[in-house]
């Protein structure tokens, strides 16, 4: 048998362009439905209450607020506990330090969030805003006792700011699985934070 007699494995230009075709088609519409993605993740709505607003993310469900939180806004397409932020207004004596405001709001989450424990505080500057960092975890589950649902571990973030006679504290909480994978969209939350 000689070499002419085998069949040619040469592949014409035609199929190379329609498989280079097929590639760049592919590219170019992952690239464009991850731009719509974000796009739509990163729609926002202003908020604005007692001097302090914020860039909301758009359609979210708006909590009435409690106590001194001037926002409460939760994304219940979250799996688990709904990623929530809040904003609290808090008045303070005039003298008061952030090491007492701080105190005063971990005692106040003591009390009112079950199995809290503080997993780091420490100082920070948060888009050139002094503030108190503060990270911890508490247990979350559903008040009404017909649900059987298990109870969902949340990690939260507390920044505390001084603002003359208040304190702005702007929260995180979200699912102890989703905390980091939603932690950027906070901090783009927080960055449009001003009062």
């Amino acid at each position: 048998m000689n070499a002419s007699s085998l069949p040619s494995k040469t592949i014409s230009t035609g199929y190379r362009f329609a498989d280079l075709a097929v590639i760049a088609v592919t590219v170019v519409a992952v690239l464009a439905g991850w731009l719509t993605k974000n796009s739509v993740e990163n729609r926002s709505v202003p908020f604005e209450a007692s001097g302090i607003s914020a860039q909301t993310p758009q359609g979210w469900l708006m909590t009435s607020v409690q106590g001194n939180e001037i926002l409460h806004v939760t994304n219940s397409l979250s799996g688990g506990f709904g990623t929530t932020y809040i904003i609290e207004n808090i008045p303070i004596a005039s003298d008061s330090t952030v090491d007492q405001a701080v105190s005063m709001l971990t005692l106040q989450r003591g009390q009112v969030l079950t199995a809290y424990r503080i997993l780091e505080q420490r100082q920070v500057t948060v888009f050139g805003q002094a503030a108190y960092e503060v990270g911890y975890v508490f247990v979350e589950s559903n008040p009404d006792l017909t649900h059987n649902s298990i109870p969902n571990i949340v990690r939260g973030l507390d920044y505390i700011f001084l603002n003359g006679n208040h304190v702005i504290v702007a929260t995180y909480w979200a699912d102890e699985n989703a905390f980091e994978s939603d932690l950027g969209r906070f901090q783009g939350f927080l960055n449009t934070l001003k009062f």
